[in-house]
């Protein structure tokens, strides 16, 4: 007998597409389900004997794929994402390349000691879905090269999975339309992200291998939809249906630890029908994007810990009325910016959200900047009123 929650997936990138590594480290995979199967595809005998039953099948080929659905997580998959797009991660930044990356997959049924291993595993399609309440899910499924399955364990001392929190559609920040935000004007309620690299599998005679010889890439589709509240700004947008001027879309996702991911889709073209609805319903557009020419990006934003805040001027004078501008910075660079401003005597001083101070009285007071991401660090200036 055998239980789901022991089934236990761990992958290594290729050197040569199909060929297992022998060094190099295992990562386990933080999954919800592992499709990944060979298949076995055959034919039945044709041949007109002495008798009706039938002669039996032969294989001809085998296909070795299947889905590896996840709770999508910072840093959990970057490899199968880069895999996804034919790319590499360049500066943080991921875009639509020609680099073809290719896995053994190992899937333990752990509890009854089966395991199987899938050979040159490339991502076929990446699919992301954002919905209007619920986990964001992705989807990637593989096309494989070859299999081979054992009785005894395949992986040796796996690194851990990772830790960082998984996703939900309160993570997905604000959603720029050709720069401008929908808040307000256009409420998103789902999304998804589609991408199919159209793998075609080339078949060999003569190999040794169980699957096809090749997966080759092909075109590069990359589709989606977006679900938004039907409005004076979503019918704008819907509008360039008929004109094909493509509108830009972009998106962050920031889970609770501060990591984050950008997703940018430069130009894409939208499709969709008038909405309708009942007198009890809300009325929504669902609108069919295609990337048009140039490809999106995905940029990964590691959080940063604050280590130290500053304040410039450390020491002001202004009169009565007057105001100074204090500005506030966090070291190292890459971490979050935000601050709030205190005045120890508002009385003597205030000072506004954004670091401006004004005089009220006479006196010294001392403003403090108070890091957003770690109430910790913080720094001060002191100004002195004069009459």
């Amino acid at each position: 007998m055998s239980s789901g929650a022991k089934i236990v997936s761990h992958i290594i990138p290729e050197v040569t597409p199909g060929i297992t590594p022998t060094t190099g480290t295992w990562n386990t995979l933080r999954l919800t389900g592992n499709a990944l199967t060979p298949t076995v595809n055959t034919v039945v005998s044709d041949e007109i004997t002495a008798s009706r039953v039938s002669q039996g099948s032969v294989a001809t080929s085998v296909d070795i794929a299947g889905d590896l659905a996840a709770e999508f997580s910072y840093g959990s998959f970057d490899e199968l994402l880069e895999a996804a797009f034919y790319g590499v991660w360049t500066a943080n930044v991921l875009t639509v390349g020609d680099v073809r990356h290719t896995f053994s997959i190992a899937k333990g049924y752990t509890d009854v000691g089966v395991y199987s291993l899938f050979k040159g595993a490339h991502v076929s399609t990446f699919a992301l879905d954002i919905p209007a309440d619920g986990k964001i899910t992705a989807t990637f499924n593989m096309a494989c090269l070859d299999y081979a399955d054992s009785d005894a364990p395949l992986v040796a001392a796996p690194a851990d999975p990772t830790t960082t929190p998984f996703l939900s559609q309160n993570n997905v920040g604000t959603i720029l339309v050709d720069g401008a935000s929908l808040e307000g004007s256009a409420c998103v309620s789902a999304m998804t992200i589609n991408l199919d690299n159209s793998l075609q599998a080339q078949r060999c005679i003569g190999s040794d291998k169980l699957g096809p010889g090749a997966q080759i890439a092909t075109e590069a589709a990359i589709t989606g939809s977006i679900t938004l509240a039907w409005s004076a700004r979503a019918w704008e947008i819907w509008k360039n249906t008929f004109t094909r001027v493509p509108v830009a879309i972009q998106f962050p996702i920031t889970d609770s630890l501060g990591n984050k991911y950008i997703f940018d889709f430069p130009a894409v073209e939208v499709d969709g029908e008038l909405p309708s609805g009942g007198k009890r319903d809300l009325v929504e557009v669902s609108l069919n994007y295609t990337v048009a020419k140039i490809s999106p990006t995905i940029t990964r934003v590691p959080f940063a810990a604050v280590t130290s805040v500053s304040v410039a001027p450390t020491t002001a004078s202004i009169a009565v009325a007057a105001t100074r501008q204090l500005t506030a910075s966090a070291l190292p660079v890459e971490a979050a910016q935000n601050v709030t401003w205190s005045s120890a005597t508002p009385g003597v001083a205030t000072v506004s959200s954004s670091g401006l101070v004004t005089g009220v009285s006479a006196g010294s007071a001392v403003i403090t900047a108070t890091s957003v991401s770690d109430p910790t660090k913080t720094a001060t200036s002191t100004i002195t009123v004069t009459a």
